[in-house]
């Protein structure tokens, strides 16, 4: 009977373990210690070219607008780096429009107050395989080149930053059934395409200013690819948007769950299919913020639903339609 025991307890352990071991995982991030921003911002700006990376937009210290307007510390820092390797995504993006949700993604860092028990900084990013099941990416040939991209950047991270610590975060829940929120907008042919794009990206940003969103950063990737003679065919425009809202933003980061800014801010991805009088956009819901790092205060969660809905009715405002 004791052997019996021994042995059922044995596999109901080896069951746990296989099971921790097997959830999928929503981030991997890394630790120096003390405060080493500046060896970070360093390897952002100068190191990451080795994996093809650049910074499209580094938004830092956010935590000093945090307290500007809401007068909270919650962290010592944090700061966001949007980042791309545009030769690498283009084909991708022509695979698979909803790549844009992460081109660009966001790298993190931050450190928290905790100086006796976590004086550490912390850097990471969603992993890869996070992004392509949100995207709803199948293909295995795909997901290995997205993979293999991301991982270049990771090896040049580790290399160079020589952590200490490693975190994983593990998804405890599935990920929502529409992982996406996409919209579509039929509109006239115009006879200027680019006046066309002009005459809307001023509307969207200034109805979304409206609304208490905040523009933060903005890539006009036909463009890129045009510049750099690199076929881009499939669309007659392409751009990514990425869109904040402090007060969203800061009753999650500033106050207990920094890590979050790894969602943050969102790739808002618009194009316009060759030939096609139809905007089309999309954007990662803020349900796999709630799956992927499994919040539990349900007035956080409503709140998060509730400005995520406002987005949707943003959109709406703008002529667009649900597309799912």
């Amino acid at each position: 009977m004791k052997l019996k025991n021994a042995v059922l307890s044995f596999i109901a352990a080896a069951g746990i373990v296989t099971s921790a071991y097997a959830a999928p995982i929503t981030a991997e991030f890394h630790a120096s210690k003390g405060n080493v921003e500046k060896q970070f911002d360093d390897m952002m700006k100068h190191k990451i070219g080795e994996a093809g990376f650049a910074i499209m937009k580094a938004n830092t210290h956010i935590e000093n607008f945090y307290y500007q307007k809401y007068k909270e510390k919650g962290v010592e820092m944090i700061s966001f780096y949007d980042i791309i390797n545009k030769e690498a995504i283009r084909p991708l993006l022509l695979k698979n429009p909803d790549f844009g949700a992460f081109t660009p993604f966001n790298f993190l860092m931050y450190k928290t107050l905790d100086k006796k028990n976590d004086d550490f900084t912390w850097y990471g990013h969603l992993a890869p395989e996070m992004m392509l099941d949100i995207i709803g990416e199948k293909d295995a040939k795909t997901r290995e080149q997205f993979t293999s991209m991301v991982k270049g950047l990771d090896d040049v991270v580790i290399k160079t930053m020589k952590p200490e610590k490693t975190k994983i975060y593990e998804r405890q829940h599935p990920l929502p059934e529409k992982t996406l929120t996409k919209l579509v907008k039929t509109f006239d042919k115009p006879d200027d395409m680019e006046e066309f794009i002009e005459d809307f990206v001023m509307a969207h940003d200034g109805q979304f200013t409206k609304h208490n969103f905040i523009i933060a950063g903005f890539i006009d990737l036909k463009f890129e690819y045009g510049d750099m003679d690199l076929d881009f065919d499939k669309y007659d425009a392409y751009w990514v948007s990425l869109l904040c809202h402090f007060q969203f933003s800061n009753s999650i980061f500033n106050r207990g769950k920094p890590e979050a800014g790894m969602f943050a801010p969102c790739s808002v991805y618009f194009y316009i299919p060759k030939g096609k009088s139809e905007l089309h956009v999309g954007y990662s819901s803020v349900n796999n913020w709630i799956s992927g790092l499994d919040f539990k205060d349900e007035k956080r969660i409503e709140y998060m639903r509730k400005i995520d809905a406002e987005v949707v009715q943003t959109f709406e405002e703008l002529g667009f339609k649900r597309e799912n």
